[in-house]
């Protein structure tokens, strides 16, 4: 089934967009461009050639997630009026997923949630990731590189999370917003370099994880798991690799046809299960 008769989907992304600096000198977010710079790997050209609309968001680099969702929420609104529709779908990354919960949540005393058919998540830390603890305690970390602001990774704490998901569980299981969440996992060799680190600190407390989130903590809630967990790291999910990865028998060609699948199945199974015109 093609996207042609479905809602827009929109791709949410995490905390601290890498390729900030690739969009403002190459304009890798028109959407008549390539994105093969973009901080989705060439996902949106990929739907967009099998009819799907799709949009990137655009929100506050590594701020606090509050102020995340509230820009994420005039995205939607933005996005459903530019192309005249009753609901979107959320595609999320990471952090990108909190983004989405919590505009959903804020916003739980209007009839906003009735504009968002579902929300997708890969590898969102929805109950917090230990990387984020460390980093408010002072740990040195090589993912400490990153230099995010406190403000953001006070959102991603396992204590801010747990907080969170006790206040957000009963109105999100009845608000009517479909879930899914994807988790990915690999071996310490296999993962990108700069989040090893992180993965061994990850892995002692939560065990299997991408190298920033565990698969524990990806999953959310066993009903919305789409288990087993996808053979990526945290970069991977979104199309992205890097040269060591190959001697640990990762082929960027297979790889990229892979993550592109993975995103292709989760539209195709949206746009059968929400087709326009008979969402109430």
């Amino acid at each position: 089934m093609s996207g042609s008769n479905t809602f827009p989907i929109i791709l949410a992304h995490g905390i601290a967009r890498f390729d900030a600096l690739s969009d403002q000198l190459f304009r890798v977010d028109d959407n008549d461009a390539a994105d093969d710079l973009h901080y989705f790997r060439n996902i949106r050209t990929h739907l967009q050639s099998h009819g799907f609309v799709v949009r990137h968001s655009h929100v506050e680099w590594a701020r606090g997630v509050d102020i995340r969702a509230a820009t994420l929420k005039r995205e939607v609104e933005r996005v459903l009026s530019d192309c005249g529709a009753e609901k979107v779908h959320i595609i999320a990354h990471s952090m990108g997923g909190l983004d989405s919960r919590h505009m959903l949540f804020n916003n739980r005393d209007t009839d906003f949630h009735r504009k968002v058919a579902s929300l997708t998540t890969l590898g969102t830390p929805h109950h917090g990731s230990p990387v984020a603890d460390a980093l408010l305690d002072g740990v040195n970390l090589a993912i400490a590189a990153l230099n995010l602001p406190i403000e953001g990774a006070r959102d991603l704490t396992t204590e801010a999370c747990a907080e969170f998901n006790r206040r957000a569980e009963d109105w999100e299981r009845a608000c009517g917003v479909r879930f899914r969440t994807y988790a990915g996992a690999q071996r310490l060799p296999e993962v990108f370099t700069p989040l090893k680190a992180a993965w061994l600190l990850i892995h002692a407390r939560e065990g299997d994880n991408d190298g920033l989130v565990s698969v524990a903590s990806a999953r959310w809630r066993d009903e919305y798991f789409a288990a087993p967990p996808l053979d990526a790291d945290h970069l991977n999910l979104l199309g992205w690799w890097e040269p060591s990865e190959i001697s640990h028998g990762v082929r960027p060609g297979e790889l990229e046809a892979r993550i592109k699948a993975l995103y292709l199945s989760i539209a195709t199974e949206l746009a059968a299960a929400f087709p326009m015109g008979t969402a109430g």
